[in-house]
């Protein structure tokens, strides 16, 4: 009885989660974080997108075990292995200029939980680009 109620609460996750998805791909923003103990997703607000945009695809491509594996001008879809175990995590951007605002959304493909790894990802990418716009700004004077 126990695993037929585990068994049934899976199964609406996931149909809620291809729900959640459907709606999100409507109105071009990423879907929300189902479980959020392996998943992250944050807005980023940018004056210039478009620009914030190719930087993010510019560190994406010189992140080490990162590989973008669809691109097109506003969306990316990047496989993020994990250092440890080498997991394979998904990595998406969605540019939404209309908001003025960048959606990452960083999530583990197994397990219940990450260790913090999708939210360090978030933040080390969030570091470089602050790091990179700080460099810009201090050779342009």
């Amino acid at each position: 009885m126990n695993q037929l109620v585990q068994v049934f609460l899976i199964a609406l996750l996931i149909i809620g989660n291809a729900n959640s998805a459907q709606a999100s791909t409507k109105s071009n923003e990423l879907p929300e974080c189902i479980v959020i103990t392996h998943c992250v997703r944050e807005n980023w607000e940018s004056k210039d997108v478009k620009s914030s945009f190719k930087k993010i695809i510019e560190a994406l491509e010189n992140t080490p075990r990162t590989k973008i594996v669809e691109r097109t001008d506003s969306f990316i879809h990047a496989e993020a292995q994990t250092k440890w175990r080498r997991y394979t995590d998904d990595l998406l951007v969605q540019a939404l200029p209309e908001k003025g605002i960048i959606q990452i959304r960083s999530e583990s493909r197994v397990g219940i939980g990450d260790n913090g790894v999708n939210q360090k990802r978030v933040n080390e990418l969030a570091y470089r680009l602050m790091t990179n716009q700080i460099k810009e700004l201090k050779t342009s004077n």
